[in-house]
């Protein structure tokens, strides 16, 4: 069987695209590639501007899904003007919820962290799990 991780993603393109989609293995080194798709994805929509904010939260459910789904996991990124849409789908029925975290505690800021970097945030049923989205919007500059 082949290691999903040595084939290369299919290119994002300028050409208009408004959408790219991977699977992911259940593995640590998925996240560090999930967060390279993302910075790839918003440098060729334009939208370099937003890299910091969607890797983060990109980042953080990706992990999120591994670690506990323990499944493989589906990102998509879907542009939306200035606005980013991303979307982690695993195989697992339950649902993120947020958690109390010490200072000292090495879990359990992972959702803060999604509602600090993203717009808005939310979990949707899916017919095998469920879809955890996020929306990133880039601001004006003044």
């Amino acid at each position: 069987m082949k290691n999903p991780n040595l084939i290369p993603p299919p290119p994002i393109s300028d050409d208009g695209a408004k959408e790219a989609c991977w699977d992911l293995p259940a593995a640590p080194e998925a996240v560090g590639r999930a967060r390279r798709l993302a910075r790839e994805a918003l440098a060729a929509w334009g939208l370099s501007v937003l890299a910091e904010d969607v890797t983060v939260v990109v980042s953080e459910v990706v992990t999120n899904a591994i670690v506990h789904a323990k499944s493989p996991v589906t990102l998509a990124l879907f542009r939306h003007g200035r606005s980013v849409r991303g979307e982690v789908a695993d195989h697992s029925s339950v649902w993120p919820a947020p958690l109390s975290a010490g200072p000292d505690e090495e879990h359990g800021r992972g959702l803060a962290i999604v509602t600090a970097y993203a717009d808005r945030w939310g979990v949707d049923p899916a017919p095998e799990g469920k879809t955890v989205w996020f929306v990133c919007t880039a601001r004006e500059s003044s």
